[in-house]
């Protein structure tokens, strides 16, 4: 499965825009994998939200990660759900949602990442790689922890935080195998557009040579 262009909704109310339509100009824009990150929504009302988006990933032919809400995940019959380090376990949301979902675990630290790979994760979550108002409380570790990580992790990597197309090589060139960004599609004054130029930008990095000495793993999800 090629996570590369990882969209992670957002609500942007001061510019008119919801999760439904960030989701559906990421996928008009060519993203590989939706992530719906709600907060201080009812549980009734995420869960018509996910089930909409699910609708349009379903027709585009990419997945649909749910950000720690398990139920609304299961309710909505969502490819994966995606967990923090202080959320519930991989363990536990693979045993509520069945094998053969997608399970995501956010992990900075090298120990983290151990750990998620045990507990049957299919992918990590790295970051933040960059300044991101997102995360405004977390310092950034930059591209090498990226490396770091990637060289540990027999599972893909995707690098997070404070990435758009003016930084998005570095990551790769750290050996991520895919970016998952809010900001730069979120706020963009045309998001579709923002989503064709981090396409454009991965499709470009992707060619050249990453490196990645000492990998346990090969490039998961490239072409």
């Amino acid at each position: 499965m090629d996570f590369g262009l990882y969209v992670i909704t957002s609500s942007v109310p001061e510019l008119g825009r919801d999760h439904i339509d960030v989701a559906t100009a990421a996928i008009a824009g060519g993203a590989s994998a939706i992530q719906l990150r709600i907060k201080r929504r009812s549980m009734g009302e995420a869960l018509k939200i996910a089930r909409d988006i699910h609708k349009m990933t379903q027709a585009a032919g990419i997945p649909l990660i749910i950000n720690d809400h398990v139920g609304v995940a299961m309710a909505s019959r969502a490819e994966g759900l995606h967990v923090g380090p202080d959320d519930l376990s991989v363990t536990a949301a693979i045993r509520m949602l069945g094998r053969g979902k997608i399970v995501g675990k956010s992990a900075a630290k090298l120990d983290e990442v151990r750990k998620a790979e045990l507990e049957g994760a299919v992918y990590i979550g790295a970051g933040p790689v960059f300044n991101t108002a997102t995360k405004p409380d977390k310092p950034p570790v930059g591209p090498g922890r990226i490396s770091k990580i990637k060289a540990l992790a027999g599972i893909p990597v995707i690098a997070i935080g404070g990435i758009n197309a003016g930084n998005l090589d570095q990551c790769i060139t750290a050996g991520a195998d895919g970016v998952a960004v809010v900001s730069a599609v979120a706020m963009a004054e045309d998001m579709v557009a923002a989503t064709r130029e981090l396409r454009r930008a991965l499709d470009l990095a992707r060619r050249r040579p990453p490196a990645r000495s000492g990998s346990r793993a090969a490039a998961g999800g490239s072409r």
